[in-house]
C-alpha cells in the first residue's frame, strides 16, 4: 500500500526498538528519556505524519519534538524526521483524523508524537 506523503498515521512498533537509549531520546525528548516505555503489550504507537514511505530501510516519519510550543499557542513547534525500520514496524493506521477517544487511549499508554498540524 502506498502512504500519501503528510497522511496521518498510527504507526504501532515493537516495544522493545521504541526502549533502546538511542530511539527513546528522540521518541520522548519531553518525557523523560531515560523512564522505560511500558505497555500491556509488547508494541509502542507513534503518531506522526508520513514524510517517505518508499524507502526500502523503512519508513520516514515526522514528529513534533516540541509540544510545549505547541500547547502554548506558539506555531514555531520544532519537528523531526525519523526512520523507523520496517523490521520494527508492527501495523500502520492511516487516517484523516484519530478519534478523541483513541487519542485519550494513546495518552493513557504513553504514545508518542502528536497528528494535528498548527
Amino acid at each position: 500500500m502506498q502512504l500519501d506523503k503528510d497522511a496521518c498515521i498510527a504507526l504501532v512498533v515493537k516495544r522493545a526498538w521504541a526502549n533502546l537509549h538511542g530511539v527513546k531520546m528522540f521518541l520522548r525528548q519531553q518525557e523523560y528519556p531515560q523512564t522505560e516505555i511500558r505497555g500491556v503489550d509488547e508494541s509502542h504507537v507513534i503518531f506522526a505524519r508520513v514524510l517517505d514511505s518508499d524507502d526500502a530501510r523503512g519508513i520516514w516519519i515526522e514528529l513534533a519534538v516540541n509540544e510545549q510550543k505547541r500547547d502554548s499557542g506558539d506555531s514555531g513547534v520544532e519537528r523531526s524526521s525519523m526512520l523507523v525500520p520496517w523490521s520494527q514496524v508492527l501495523t500502520i493506521v492511516a487516517a484523516k483524523q484519530f478519534s478523541p477517544a483513541i487519542l485519550r487511549e494513546a495518552r493513557k499508554i504513553g504514545f508518542t508524537g502528536e497528528t494535528e498540524r498548527e
